[in-house]
């Protein structure tokens, strides 16, 4: 009899716990706990830049009273479009993340989304010594163009080109560049230099002795790098 009870009760406690399981009251999928942690989603269209911008995020400030915002047609559609910089508010201790905005304009003075990018943009603490390695985005021959820039006595620098084509953003080129300040200028500097258009380059690099050899060609031109996809440690 004691041994019915007990399954009795244990078939009833099961029981109660499928019910409770599948009540969606109690469920919580991987799908809603990782939304629960990522930045919400901006509006697609808006009057002002600002409401583009993800809740918690800012445009990057650089230098006081001047903001990363770069302005020009990157669709050729003869309207100015624009780029920038947003940053993470602070919540820790942390450099927060960063990340490259572009929203095309339109003939009523609005502004559509076109992607928010990762990876692009380095973090405050990111730059060495030198600080800040942000260095400069701007739009040039209707293309997105980012530059950073930091180090010691080592410097370093880089430059990457994104170009709205064929209804998405792709890397179209790339330079990278260091130099030992103590020992050599920039005209010494190595310097990789890379249209990914062409397949076109240019390697140029400086032995101890502070002599330069300069080659130039072609390398066989491979599938364009998607900038939703671009991480810059994949360059090197």
């Amino acid at each position: 009899m004691k041994k019915l009870i007990v399954r009795s009760v244990g078939i009833v406690a099961l029981l109660s716990y499928i019910v409770r399981c599948t009540d969606p009251s109690h469920i919580q999928t991987a799908e809603a706990k990782a939304a629960s942690t990522q930045t919400p989603k901006p509006v697609a269209k808006a009057d002002n830049i600002n409401a583009l911008i993800p809740a918690a995020w800012h445009i990057l400030e650089p230098v006081l009273g001047e903001k990363a915002i770069a302005k020009g047609d990157l669709n050729k559609d003869g309207i100015s479009d624009l780029a920038a910089v947003i940053e993470k508010d602070m919540v820790t201790d942390e450099a927060s993340p960063r990340s490259l905005l572009i929203a095309f304009g339109d003939k009523n003075n609005s502004y559509t989304l076109s992607i928010i990018a990762k990876n692009v943009i380095l973090r405050s603490d990111e730059g060495g010594i030198w600080g800040d390695p942000f260095d400069s985005l701007t739009i040039n021959r209707g293309s997105v163009l980012v530059s950073d820039y930091g180090g010691s006595n080592w410097r370093w620098y880089n430059k990457y080109r994104f170009r709205y084509q064929d209804k998405d953003w792709f890397l179209i080129g790339y330079t990278s560049v260091s130099y030992f300040t103590g020992a050599t200028t920039i005209e010494q500097s190595d310097e990789d230099d890379i249209n990914y258009l062409t397949g076109q380059f240019i390697e140029r690099r400086t032995d101890e002795q502070g002599h330069t050899t300069t080659r130039k060609g072609n390398q066989r031109k491979k599938e364009l790098i998607r900038l939703k996809e671009f991480n810059p440690e994949n360059l090197h």
